[in-house]
């Protein structure tokens, strides 16, 4: 795990960075320079871009990570597998285009009712499409050659900056709205950009195919894989933005914007999974490629500790703290408090969990996925649809956490019974009941006059109770050894 602990502690300053940025982005600027229809716009775009490019890629996303090994085990010099990461999404992006433009009308008419501003904009998904696409291959394919920094930094970073800076150019009314939405769209544009000039700086932008190795088994195998780990991916995605783009239709712009504004601060709590499966995923492909399954049980096993552990410290102070947050925006938005909470949950669950999906999508079992695929988005879009018209924000977080529920406890079950491999110890438990305890204790805490005063005292309370007996006894030592690295690099 040491490359992974090296690693994730850059990924992790990169993107506490960025939650500021995001802090700053999300909820004190955004709420306060677009109106909610305006901001409720860019999250339907970034959404239905995002699970378009799910479509685009044709499951080379995640066939980069799983078969770039195979391919520099064969020819290290002169593999040309980057040639086929470049040109098989075009394929994909080329016919999703097709079927956009075919379904324009029935587009038009879903959104036209509650969410007419996008009807406007909806051609803008195809340039965003584009960039998100050739930003996860050329991601994944970095990623592969032992770089998670570079792209986490040019997306948590490099893209906030740019868009706080759009934000303020808007604001001063030097540009249009609608340049402003060009000006977004495009701004994705420049992190494919950099990730592909770090993948040349490292000598490996090779775009020669070498031909003598795509033979039949070998092509069909891809093309399998491909298709299923398409499959296996789009569900996720689709759970956890499919609610956006049905509350843009459903129920409106503004309350999308709501929703979103919520759902982002639950998100936080995601961010050490991330900055882990960056750096998990190609470890796992070689490990099961060469069949090393006590290294794969010791990463599936530490990952849910690692994952739990953070995910637990910040959802307790997200919750501790909501009320704060709040008043600093619109009192508008303050209706997506408890869509906060269940998100939360709904990511706590995905975080335990750990490296499940990543262990099947690169071992001979990645088919499962395809079997529970389409039963899941039935259940996510069925859940959608009758909880949405019912409890409104809430009920399409409720939807999400169900459909995540499912997802993850059939990942779990199936890693469980036919690889013999599971992730919960005794550790786990006693994480769960310290950072269930700790912070039922603060909520016994509500008699200050001020909610600031509340939330720091507060704070303090659950930091100590939680934070101290875990770092005390060392439940995770490589989350130790992270925080001393760390504060070794903060002394000097």
């Amino acid at each position: 795990m040491g490359i992974i602990v090296k690693q994730s502690l850059s990924n992790l300053i990169i993107s506490y960075a960025g939650i500021a940025l995001g802090f700053i982005l999300t909820i004190l600027l955004y709420p306060h320079i677009l109106s909610p229809d305006e901001y409720g716009l860019t999250r339907v775009l970034f959404s239905a871009s995002f699970i378009s490019t799910q479509f685009a890629h044709l499951g080379f996303q995640n066939l980069v990570i799983r078969y770039f090994p195979v391919f520099k085990r064969a020819a290290p010099q002169n593999h040309g597998f980057l040639f086929w990461a470049l040109t098989i999404p075009v394929i994909g992006f080329l016919i999703f285009a097709g079927v956009y433009f075919a379904a324009d009308s029935t587009i038009i008419a879903y959104y036209a009712e509650q969410s007419p501003l996008f009807v406007d904009y909806y051609l803008w998904v195809l340039p965003l499409t584009l960039f998100i696409l050739y930003f996860e291959i050329l991601n994944n394919y970095l990623r592969s050659l032992r770089d998670s920094v570079t792209g986490s930094f040019a997306m948590e970073i490099i893209q906030r900056l740019i868009t706080i800076s759009l934000l303020g150019v808007y604001f001063f009314g030097w540009i249009t709205f609608h340049l402003f939405i060009m000006l977004f769209v495009l701004s994705y544009m420049i992190n494919p950009l950099i990730v592909a000039i770090q993948i040349a700086r490292k000598g490996e932008w090779k775009l020669r195919p070498n031909m003598k190795l795509m033979r039949r088994p070998l092509l069909k195998g891809m093309a399998n894989y491909g298709l299923f780990s398409m499959l296996g991916g789009l569900t996720t995605v689709i759970v956890w933005n499919v609610d956006i783009l049905m509350l843009g239709s459903l129920a409106g712009l503004d309350q999308t914007a709501i929703y979103a504004i919520a759902f982002y601060m639950a998100s936080v709590i995601a961010i050490p999974q991330r900055s882990i499966n960056k750096i998990v995923s190609p470890l796992l492909a070689d490990f099961i490629k060469n069949k090393e399954w006590d290294e794969v049980g010791s990463i599936y096993t530490k990952s849910s500790l690692n994952q739990l552990i953070p995910g637990i410290f910040i959802f307790g102070l997200i919750w501790i703290n909501l009320d704060v947050v709040y008043q600093m925006m619109p009192d508008f938005y303050a209706a997506g408090r408890w869509v906060v909470f269940i998100v939360g949950i709904g990511k706590i669950i995905e975080m335990i969990t750990g490296a499940n999906g990543l262990i099947l999508i690169n071992s001979k079992h990645y088919r499962v996925s395809f079997y529970t695929n389409l039963i899941l988005i039935a259940v996510t879009i069925g859940a959608n649809y009758i909880m949405i018209p019912l409890y409104g924000i809430e009920g399409a977080a409720l939807a999400s956490v169900l459909a995540i529920l499912v997802y993850n406890g059939t990942k779990y079950t199936w890693v469980l019974v036919k690889m013999g491999l599971q992730p919960f110890t005794k550790k786990t438990v006693v994480v769960t009941v310290l950072g269930t305890a700790a912070l039922s204790i603060t909520q016994l805490f509500t008699f200050f006059d001020y909610y600031l005063t509340e939330a720091v005292v507060n704070s303090l309370i659950f930091v100590t109770l939680f934070g101290g007996p875990v770092i005390y006894f060392s439940i995770s030592e490589d989350l130790n050894i992270m925080l001393k690295n760390l504060v070794d690099k903060w002394r000097r």
